[in-house]
């Protein structure tokens, strides 16, 4: 019995198993990706559509399991244009199927997109069921690290598996393409080629940030203003950042894939470091603004610890997901600065924070714009606008600029009110000199009253009282000789007399307490009237009641008197006259003094006898600049004017 159900159960499962081979084999020919002809691609195939995937987080698939992993048909479609930060952490698999019609072997490459550090290819081997690693082979051309060469033989199909790494940045996508070999340079050029000419403004605005440069060190140079070097810092990084940026747009080498996973991020925020900087002492907020100045410390020690996060997770780990969140944070926190900033100038109606606020609003609306298309680049989708305005990055740059004419703005009203107190700092020294120089000058001239008044105390006191004893003396000798007085003490007694009247001159002249228009008035009238008063010319001296109070310096007293004095003598010795008139006018700035005569008058054409006296006077009334004056008319008339 057990002979005869052996068999039975033998024959029931064989004839199972050739019943369900057509359906298997049907099953699996479903499972497999459509074929792709590489010799009816004329130049290049886009093949992501016809391609299936296998997303892979633990990182230890050998090349043995690859043909056993569950690949997907459908995936979603964000990947061919933006990858999630977990998808860029995981490996991927791709499966696609190349089949050659032609009878000649063709030499294909294959380009699953920019962004990958690491691709492996591998072809599977029907007999043995394994799949085989495919040499790397890179086309002949600079930056080409992208590429891998397939050589399909002719009259054959094959499947192939493609391991991809992607490299640690947000813009990330897949785009596999079969590319013949002869178009491989031309596909080259026309892959970096920008569709929204973005690059010519980020070129631009490259050069903008590079004569802010040349502008900024010139006046660091020539002002030693220490802010704008720290703006020239600011200023070359975020110009580097936009150049490298365009220049290696869509470039599969080492040096871009290492910029766009880490360098880009580091020189933007050693760039907002320095502009933190910058803000503080434009501003001048230690001083002025604290809040600010705290605001803006604590934004440089956020960036400052963001670039150690940044850098740990980039160097020591494979946590892309940690890596891109610090990222993001550092980007909403230089956000909110800008924001909390912008409200605390309107607050504070600042015009130069005003300025500045002006051009941050713009810039944190342009950074806002441009982070919700970095992580929804479908945002601006179904709006009608130019493929430019649909870049990230243009609207960074956009921000950037618009903030730039309002920095210079803000600037220019900097500059005009430093100059306004450079100038009023001038103006206020100036005076401060003038008001040193002034109390210098009024030192010396006190200090020369005082000896004048030394010298003039020491005169009466000593050489006066010596004179006027020898006057004394002379006269009791002529009292004592009686009839036999020698003609000799005459002249003793009246050079002593003489000498006398000098003298007093002099004390007057030089004694501080006469230097006064009304003293200087009643001496001149004193001494005409003494002059003349054993004379036979009458003396009448002609003045106003109320003389003001002005001082006159002892040069000008003292040049007026002796002038006045040559007059009266000219007067006493050749006019001849019976009347003599002082008189003595007081304008608002000038003093006159007019001496008339009734005399024989003056013959100008003659002045030989009066030639020294004359010019006497007359250098005199320069020496104090005034004026005299002699005309002939009924008499003399000399007049003397001086400045009061």
């Amino acid at each position: 019995m057990k002979f005869v159900r052996l068999p039975e159960k033998c024959l029931l499962s064989f004839l199972l198993l050739v019943l369900a081979t057509p359906f298997t084999l049907r099953l699996a020919a479903q499972e497999q990706p459509s074929a792709i002809d590489v010799a009816r691609i004329m130049l290049s195939d886009t093949i992501s559509s016809r391609c299936f995937y296998f997303e892979d987080s633990s990182h230890h698939i050998s090349s043995d399991q690859i043909p056993a992993l569950l690949f997907k048909k459908k995936v979603s479609k964000n990947i061919f244009k933006q990858l999630e930060g977990k998808q860029v952490e995981n490996e991927w698999y791709l499966k696609f199927v190349l089949e050659n019609s032609n009878d000649t072997s063709i030499s294909v490459y294959f380009y699953p997109g920019v962004y990958l550090r690491n691709i492996e290819i591998f072809r599977y081997n029907d007999s043995t069921h394994q799949a085989i690693a495919i040499p790397r082979v890179l086309p002949p051309f600079p930056d080409s690290i992208g590429y891998r060469s397939i050589d399909v033989t002719g009259k054959s199909r094959h499947t192939y598996y493609a391991r991809l790494q992607f490299v640690n940045t947000n813009v990330n996508g897949v785009d596999v393409r079969i590319i013949r070999n002869y178009y491989m340079p031309a596909f080259m050029k026309i892959i970096k080629i920008q569709p929204n000419n973005s690059g010519m403004y980020t070129y631009i605005i490259t050069g903008i940030l590079l004569m802010m440069i040349f502008y900024s060190m010139a006046v660091f140079i020539l002002n030693g203003t220490i802010e704008f070097l720290y703006y020239s810092c600011f200023a070359f990084f975020m110009g580097l950042m936009f150049f490298l940026k365009s220049f290696y747009i869509k470039t599969p080498n080492h040096f871009h894939y290492y910029f766009e996973s880490y360098l880009d991020l580091i020189i933007m925020s050693i760039g907002v470091f320095f502009y933190f900087i910058f803000l503080r002492k434009f501003i001048e907020t230690k001083k002025s603004f604290p809040f600010l100045d705290k605001l803006f410390v604590t934004g440089q020690i956020i960036t400052l610890i963001s670039i150690c996060l940044f850098s740990y997770f980039n160097f020591f780990t494979r946590s892309y997901v940690s890596q891109e969140l610090v990222e993001n944070y550092t980007k909403y926190e230089w956000v909110a600065t800008t924001a909390v900033f912008v409200v605390y100038a309107l607050i504070h109606n600042n015009k130069m924070l005003n300025y500045l606020a002006i051009g941050h609003f713009f810039f944190l609306a342009a950074n806002i714009l441009s982070l919700l298309i970095i992580k929804n680049p479908a945002v601006l989708k179904n709006l009608p606008l130019p493929s430019i305005w649909r870049d990230a990055l243009f609207y960074f740059e956009l921000g950037m600029t618009i903030e730039l004419i309002f920095f210079l703005m803000a600037l220019a009203f900097k500059n005009r009110r430093d100059l306004i107190e450079r100038t009023r700092e001038r103006e206020r020294l100036k005076l401060d000199n003038e008001r040193k120089e002034f109390e210098k000058q009024l030192a010396i001239v006190a200090a020369k009253q005082e000896e004048r008044d030394r010298i003039s105390t020491d005169m009466h006191d000593e050489l006066g009282s010596g004179v006027t004893a020898i006057r004394l003396m002379s006269e009791i000798v002529k009292t004592k000789m009686k009839d036999s007085t020698l003609p000799e003490i005459d002249k003793i007694s009246s050079n002593a007399n003489d000498l006398l009247s000098k003298m007093n001159t002099i004390i007057w002249t030089m004694s501080s307490t006469n230097d006064k228009l009304d003293n200087m008035i009643a001496y001149i009238r004193l001494h005409a009237l003494e002059f003349f008063e054993s004379t036979n010319i009458d003396c009448h001296f002609i003045s106003v009641d109320n003389i003001p109070a002005r001082e006159v310096s002892g040069e000008k007293r003292r040049n007026i008197f002796l002038c006045v004095k040559e007059s009266l003598n000219n007067v006493a010795k050749h006019s001849k006259a019976n009347d003599v008139w002082i008189k003595v006018t007081i304008l608002p700035k000038i003093l006159e003094i007019e001496i008339h005569d009734n005399g024989v008058g003056i013959n100008l054409e003659k002045l030989r006898e009066f030639g020294n006296g004359l010019n006497n006077m007359r250098k005199r009334m320069q020496g104090i600049d005034g004026s005299f004056t002699i005309i002939n008319k009924e008499g003399t008339t000399t007049t003397f004017a001086i400045p009061l």
